[in-house]
């Protein structure tokens, strides 16, 4: 009688087991499944924002080639369609300060406007050291009107001056500062909404932000807020136009071809967002409509994944 209990007992726990792992192999599966369901929702998303990426850009591209030689001042616009929408921010990278020609004084001013104090010239002339190193010795200190060339997508635009210079683009992204000593994360985070690598010598007073204009060498708050001021009635760079600006008017131009900075953010029905900034140019007579110099994907929150994931 004990040894038919002992071997009812064995017959159960087996059961037991086997029901357990049968349990656990199902769990297994499902959580295999939910997560292979999660990786085909993110590339539906991902390919949905693609497609509204391209249309964002294309739209951004057709713009600026209408400009010419017009000014690109900042401008917003929207492409909705079922599948999802895309937000386009559009502005001119000739009005901000470029960070490989612009003279050390320029440069000197705009650390300071980022809270450099007096640690400004200094990182300035350590700025205009390397761009002497890899430039041969050819400082951007006496600036000069350059015009933008045709290039290969992905490559920063050159000018006519510099075809025969052997490189006076130190810098291919605003984030390279950091290795300069004395620069800390402030002063980066501060100068990146003012600063570019694919503008000239002289920043476009006309496409500028205020927070540019502030930053230039022998500018006051009062000469600024007049400018501004008549700038909002007219863009036509006339004499008097000119004039609120006298403090400041060897580090400013009046005209230019626009390379635009489009700023692209994708927001999709289930709330999966994402998005890229893209620096493109329209130049006359290219077989290209535009060309495309830069491309920086900018990841979104991807908020319907991690809802999904927060379910199990």
């Amino acid at each position: 009688m004990n040894g038919s209990d002992s071997r009812k007992g064995f017959i159960l726990v087996t059961v037991l087991w086997a029901i357990a792992l049968i349990s656990a192999l199902a769990m297994a599966a499902s959580t295999n499944f939910r997560g292979l369901a999660n990786i085909v929702a993110l590339d539906r998303d991902r390919t949905r924002a693609d497609a509204l990426l391209n249309a964002g850009l294309e739209l951004s591209g057709g713009i600026v080639a209408k400009l010419d030689d017009a000014a690109l001042t900042e401008r917003d616009t929207q492409i909705i369609v079922s599948t999802g929408s895309v937000q386009i921010h559009l502005s001119d990278e000739g009005g901000r300060i470029d960070i490989n020609k612009a003279p050390v004084k320029v440069l000197s001013s705009l650390l300071r406007s980022a809270g450099a104090g007096q640690d400004a010239d200094l990182i300035a002339k350590s700025i205009d050291a390397l761009r002497l190193q890899d430039a041969g010795g050819k400082s951007p200190a006496a600036p000069q009107q350059t015009n933008v060339a045709p290039t290969s997508p992905g490559q920063p635009p050159q000018s006519s001056s510099a075809k025969n210079d052997n490189s006076l683009r130190t810098f291919t992204d605003i984030h390279q500062l950091a290795q300069i000593s004395g620069m800390t994360p402030a002063y980066l985070s501060a100068i990146m909404p003012l600063a570019t690598v694919f503008g000239s010598d002289k920043v476009n007073a006309i496409t500028a932000s205020a927070d540019v204009l502030a930053a230039l060498p022998g500018l006051s708050e009062t000469q600024l807020s007049a400018f501004l001021a008549a700038r909002g009635k007219s863009s036509a760079a006339g004499d008097w136009l000119q004039q609120l600006l006298s403090g400041a008017k060897d580090y400013v131009s009046w005209q230019g071809r626009p390379v635009a900075l489009a700023e692209l953010t994708v927001t999709l029905p289930d709330g999966y967002t994402t998005g890229a900034k893209a620096v493109i140019v329209a130049v006359p007579d290219d077989r290209q409509p535009y060309r495309v110099l830069s491309w920086t994907p900018v990841r979104g929150s991807e908020r319907r994944i991690a809802r999904i994931g927060n379910q199990f």
